[in-house]
């Protein structure tokens, strides 16, 4: 098990307030020092323009590489500094790919965050696709689990047309992105290799682990990767402010030991949303703990009642799905 950071990633800010700040790192550091996590922490390796051309048009990468002080969206500001430090976030991602491949489980400590950059696209705290830019650099055929409360459309986008990379995504459903719809199934040879599971508002654990066992398992199994990268947003934690899903920390934990025991230790695990602090760095510590077969005490594993009809929403798309996959 190893953890990849770098120290820089603490100097990328947007404003003083914002959700996606320094913050997030430190306080994590802090919770996986504290619980005698904070080891075999590697330093990712210069990741050259090639990687990210990839996946990313030249005049993404050279928007980005322009800098300047001004607003994308009403989120996301670039700097003087985005390049390097968006960049030093994808190699983080690179360098835990390539250890997974490996055979060592990891953890990529990445900030800003990536899944909602495109081809061309800057977006919601995200500058590169770091777990696509990763996956791309890999060359194994992969599955890419998103587990965050929002669509990881930019993932999408870049391997919509792909049958070696299979992208599933859980992901609160009509919220934030107009993306993330069922019947986005890819297109050409990616034809039926994207896979998204939108999710009503209020749903807790038992929906999201009837989605992983009864949707995301089987169509991983029958897949067959070499490698599987986990997009884990913690934003649909109970403690977010900023979406309307009820998992607690075990339950984000029960989701990652499902994945982890079918990756035959080829598994990294990506740091994408999560903006309540404590419950961000306490369910990233415990996704450690258990990769070392040890448990953590939570703070923040209330058992929320199940809102909405969560499970009935995943019946309805195993159902669609089933047309694409024997599941």
């Amino acid at each position: 098990m190893a953890i990849v950071y770098s120290e820089k990633l603490l100097e990328h800010s947007q404003w003083p307030d914002h959700p996606e700040s320094p913050l997030r790192l430190k306080t994590l550091r802090k919770k996986l020092e504290k619980e005698g996590l904070w080891k075999n922490v590697v330093d990712p390796d210069d990741l050259p323009d090639e990687a990210l051309l990839r996946v990313h048009t030249e005049e993404h990468v050279e928007k980005v590489r322009k800098g300047g002080d001004y607003p994308v969206d009403p989120d996301t500001f670039i700097r003087d500094d985005t390049y390097e430090l968006a960049k030093i976030s994808a190699a983080v991602a690179v360098k835990a790919v390539e250890l997974a491949v490996k055979g060592e489980p990891s953890v990529a400590l990445t900030r800003p965050p990536g899944h909602h950059a495109g081809k061309n696209r800057i977006g919601g705290f995200c500058y590169f696709n770091n777990v696509a830019v990763a996956v791309a650099a890999s060359g194994k055929k992969t599955a890419i689990i998103d587990l965050d409360a929002h669509h990881g459309n930019g993932t999408e986008e870049i391997f919509y047309d792909t049958d070696q990379v299979l992208v599933i995504s859980t992901h609160e459903a009509d919220f934030y992105w107009d993306s993330g719809y069922v019947e986005s199934m890819g297109e050409g040879k990616g034809s039926k290799y994207n896979v998204n599971i939108p999710i009503p508002a209020g749903a807790g654990n038992r929906t999201f682990l009837m989605a992983m066992d009864e949707i995301i398992i089987p169509v991983i199994e029958k897949f067959e990767p070499e490698l599987i990268v986990v997009s884990l947003g913690v934003d649909a934690h109970y403690c977010e402010p900023n979406a309307h899903m009820q998992i607690n920390t075990h339950g984000y934990i029960q989701l990652c030991r499902r994945l982890f025991n079918i990756s035959g230790g080829k598994i990294a695990f990506v740091l994408e949303g999560g903006y309540h602090l404590r419950a961000t760095a306490e369910v990233m510590a415990g996704v450690l703990a258990m990769m070392e077969g040890r448990s953590l005490k939570a703070e923040y594993d209330e058992e929320r009642c199940e809102q909405g009809n969560g499970r009935k929403a995943v019946r309805k798309v195993k159902e669609y799905i089933s047309k694409y996959w024997n599941i």
